[in-house]
């Protein structure tokens, strides 16, 4: 659960950056972006547990 409240958080963050960054006062940018670090991090995550397992 800590997880998924990190990656939101971090969702919201890079959302209202990218929004202040691009300032055209569309959404579209933004929300793109934002959507494209999300499932950056989420794949980083999938990567860095996979290694973790061990069949201890």
């Amino acid at each position: 659960m800590g997880n998924i409240r990190n990656n939101v958080l971090t969702f919201i963050g890079n959302f209202v950056m990218a929004y202040f960054i691009f300032g055209e006062g569309t959404l579209v940018r933004p929300l793109n972006f934002a959507f494209c670090m999300l499932m950056l991090m989420m794949a980083v995550d999938w990567f860095k547990n996979r290694g973790d397992h061990t069949l201890n």
